[in-house]
């Protein structure tokens, strides 16, 4: 079951977005710069340590080693002790602030017996009860002669935790300010181009060739929207002038064999029920116009049940070289008219696909070649091999066609010549019709075409 998702505008979503994020960095500053922060200091001091305890092993060992510990010692504030193999301490460094020194015996003796001892490194963390504070100690078996020992006062973070949250409020309070300062701004910039084409997508509907999709922003994806709607738009266009044009078409297409077998049937009725040779004739038209009339209605009803994806297809091996001979006796009347096909493919190939719908393509290419072919009234149909699969050619001796118009011949009632032409024969429909077929058996189509 899905669950329905809440309206919100955008400002709004924005401030939300812009709060939430600005409270979990403010838990994050709060966690680590004042709950943690004693712990923090804690693990900081004891790395520093460490590293000045490594510092002074490496020059412990050198003669005049006490000046450099000296500087050492203040550089980074901490106390260092070398102790002989005795335990006697045979250099203290001068600054003892806040850290433990000769005086502390009882920090004294347990430096002492970890010289006696067998361990070689000291970690521990020592209460000085004189300045009451805690010290991390250690220490460090250089060689058989020395050892290094390192203190640091370890003072306490309350009073500074306590400056960071009275300070911390005033961050917070600045940050959710920004919050809504920078929601408000981001949700102007991003909404008002939304807004826009919002506003000018609602024309699409009925005044396509009115809307304007350009927006002056610098984000990408609202500039990308912004063409793509912008190019739909374009395409919305031609839609409405092919609609009409298809609309103007089949109206001339159904009115005009309306008109004659109303005429004609007049005619035979009133006027030639007596004589029946042009009775005759006058019923001939008839059933002519009536058929001509039906192929409209059937094309018009086939493109529609295939564009409405309720064409099923049933694939089956053909014989493509016998199919097309079939089809081109079909076409043998033609030949009456001074009208030649050429056909010369003798090996047999075979393809996949609707027998149904490939027999109404083949047969709507040749009537369409028919039509548009030169005055030498040739038709010529070819097999070409390419790379294990079959291009099918059906060629005509005609004026060609132009680049621009290639990819509209397969629109419906496209024409060259945009005013209707009886003696074209067919419904206007047939490419559209091969185009959607050969799509859905996703098969490849196209034009080879010069003026």
């Amino acid at each position: 079951m899905k669950s329905k998702i809440k309206s919100r505008k955008l400002s709004f979503t924005l401030l939300l977005d812009f709060l939430a994020f600005s409270a979990v960095v403010l838990v994050f500053l709060y966690s680590f710069q004042i709950l943690f922060l004693n712990a923090y200091y804690k693990i900081n001091r004891t790395k520093s340590l460490k590293n000045t305890l490594e510092s002074a092993e490496k020059v412990v060992t050198n003669k005049n080693y006490t000046e450099k510990l000296d500087k050492l010692s203040m550089e980074e504030e901490v106390c260092i002790q070398v102790a002989d193999e005795k335990g006697d301490f045979v250099y203290y460094s001068p600054f003892f602030r806040h850290c433990a020194g000769k005086d502390n015996v009882e920090l004294t003796d347990i430096k002492k017996e970890f010289v006696n001892g067998n361990e070689k490194f000291l970690e521990l963390e020592f209460m000085n009860e004189r300045l009451h504070n805690k010290l991390l100690v250690f220490g460090k078996k250089v060689s058989n002669k020395h050892y290094v020992f390192v203190n640091a006062s370890l003072e306490p973070m309350d009073r500074s935790a306590e400056i960071l949250k009275s300070q911390f409020k005033h961050v917070a309070i600045i940050v959710l300010l920004l919050s809504f300062v920078l929601s408000y701004y981001f949700s102007r910039k991003i909404s008002a181009p939304i807004l826009k084409i919002n506003t000018e997508a609602k024309k699409l509907g009925f005044k396509s060739s009115e809307a304007d999709f350009r927006i002056n922003t610098d984000v990408l994806e609202l500039q990308e929207l912004s063409k793509t709607l912008t190019e739909a738009q374009k395409e919305l266009s031609k839609t409405d002038e092919l609609k009409r044009e298809f609309l103007a078409n089949v109206s001339h297409d159904l009115k005009t064999p309306l008109t004659m077998i109303e005429a004609y049937a007049s005619s035979a009725r009133d006027l030639n029920y007596n004589n029946k040779k042009k009775r005759e004739r006058d019923l001939n038209i008839i059933i002519d116009e009536a058929e001509r009339l039906n192929m409209l209605v059937n094309d018009i009803l086939l493109l529609s049940k295939i564009e409405n994806k309720s064409n099923d297809l049933s694939i089956e091996k053909i014989n493509i070289t016998d199919f097309v001979n079939v089809i081109l006796e079909r076409f043998a009347i033609y030949e009456n008219e001074g009208y030649s096909f050429e056909f010369k493919e003798t090996k047999d190939y075979f393809i996949k696909a609707d027998r149904k719908s490939i027999e109404r393509v083949i047969y709507n290419l040749i009537n369409n070649a028919i039509s548009y072919t030169g005055d030498d009234k040739k038709v010529k149909i070819e097999f070409e091999i390419i790379k294990g699969n079959i291009k099918i050619k059906v060629i005509d001796t005609g004026k060609g066609i132009k680049d621009s118009d290639k990819k509209l011949v397969w629109n419906k009632y496209f024409r060259i010549n945009k005013r209707h032409r009886r003696e074209v024969v067919g419904t206007g429909l047939g490419l559209s019709i091969v185009r959607e077929i050969l799509e859905e058996h996703k098969f490849e189509y196209g034009i080879d075409s010069e003026i």
